[in-house]
């Protein structure tokens, strides 16, 4: 009697082993085995057109949790007095690159690489992400210790059209931009682009120029 009563809790529990098992064989599991990034927000190209024309991308940031950043022009363009931090971490810190393509820590005067508001013009990028924390090992930069901010190009349009736009302001500000798309010409596109921006110093005499095509 016992022998029967012990032999069919041994089935039963075979049945409900072989039963998980096969549950198991459908369930999906995630391995973290590569360090990768778990905080990451992208601004889009529709969120960095909220800002005034001609912005720096961090103005479109700046309001993201743990980011903060500080210019001495409205603009956040005169890389002399732009500082930007996440979660405390300074730029000395962080990793930047432009379609994958490093740029340094962006240091007013650095030598290992170019500020973003050099390297390209504010309305012709695309998106921009923020890593926080420890960056990812993908990502071409040596002081990427704090996180890493990537920013991508637009892609040109598919259609033939023309945009622009102009911006004035107090201490005799006034920015210009004009962008020609090609569209699709045999499976290739282009864009051409130009803009201009000339305004007073905050601090002192003098003027703020710049060109950029």
């Amino acid at each position: 009697m016992f022998a029967s009563a012990a032999a069919a809790q041994t089935a039963a529990a075979i049945t409900q082993l072989a039963a998980t098992a096969a549950a198991g064989e459908d369930a999906e599991i995630i391995v973290f085995g590569r360090g990768q990034v778990r905080q990451v927000t992208e601004v889009t190209q529709v969120d960095l057109r909220q800002t005034v024309a001609g912005s720096s991308p961090f103005k479109a940031i700046e309001k993201l949790p743990g980011v903060n950043f500080q210019s001495a022009d409205p603009f956040g363009v005169y890389e002399w007095s732009t500082r930007i931090s996440l979660r405390g971490f300074n730029q000395n810190h962080l990793g930047f690159t432009l379609d994958g393509v490093p740029l340094g820590d962006m240091s007013y005067g650095n030598t290992n690489g170019l500020h973003i508001s050099r390297a390209i013009i504010a309305d012709n990028i695309g998106n921009v992400r923020v890593s926080q924390g420890a960056g990812a090992l993908g990502t071409a930069s040596t002081s990427n210790l704090g996180g890493t901010i990537e920013f991508t190009s637009r892609d040109p349009g598919k259609n033939l059209s023309v945009a622009g736009n102009i911006t004035y302001g107090s201490q005799d500000t006034i920015r210009g931009y004009a962008a020609l798309d090609t569209g699709d010409l045999g499976g290739l596109r282009a864009s051409i682009s130009y803009a201009y921006l000339d305004a007073k110093k905050w601090k002192g005499v003098g003027t703020q120029r710049s060109h950029q095509a």
